[in-house]
């Protein structure tokens, strides 16, 4: 089983086209092109703890279509445009998930404001999109922040493990190298 990390995808989304600099022509391509990409690299026995704002809208005969299209097992954390995820039970959802590997400490919470100030180890996020790279980057050392979504992933998860090796290298990064070179 691998773990993986995404937020942001924004199902059946329109304005997510024109408010982020996503390379879509239309709303089909996007929703194609991001459930492609998710189940190249997610099988079916993997887990996916995705980090908020899954489908627009969010309700749940919408939610569980989707749902039935993912491979994975996945952990919801509830974004601002999660209302029917919330309500829809297809899916348990939590306002925050904590996990630790390869010596690392994870709190994962939809908008990075929300976490504990004093929470010691790296807040995963989305909710940013790519509006802010300076900002909010892929993965940020100082501020020990790793923004998830998808624009800044090249749109797919990214596993668990390779996020470790970045964080291992200890670099700025604004966007997930292509191809998912760790550079370590």
């Amino acid at each position: 089983m691998t773990r993986f990390l995404l937020s942001d995808t924004h199902f059946d989304d329109e304005e997510v086209l024109s408010y982020t600099d996503r390379p879509f022509a239309s709303v089909a391509e996007m929703n194609r092109t991001l459930t492609e990409n998710w189940n190249r690299v997610v099988e079916s026995d993997d887990e996916v703890i995705f980090v908020g704002d899954f489908a627009e809208p969010s309700e749940p005969t919408t939610v569980r279509r989707w749902l039935g299209r993912l491979n994975g097992d996945i952990t919801f954390v509830a974004g601002d445009h999660d209302a029917g995820v919330r309500r829809g039970y297809a899916v348990t959802t939590q306002s925050a998930f904590e996990f630790e590997t390869g010596g690392h400490r994870f709190y994962c919470v939809h908008d990075p404001e929300a976490a504990p100030p004093d929470f010691d180890g790296w807040v995963v996020h989305g909710h940013h999109h790519d509006i802010r790279p300076e900002t909010y980057p892929f993965i940020d050392p100082s501020a020990r922040r790793v923004n998830v979504s998808v624009e800044l992933l090249g749109y797919e998860p990214v596993a668990v493990s390779e996020l470790v090796g970045y964080l291992d290298a200890g670099e700025r990064l604004e966007r997930r190298p292509p191809s998912g070179d760790s550079g370590a």
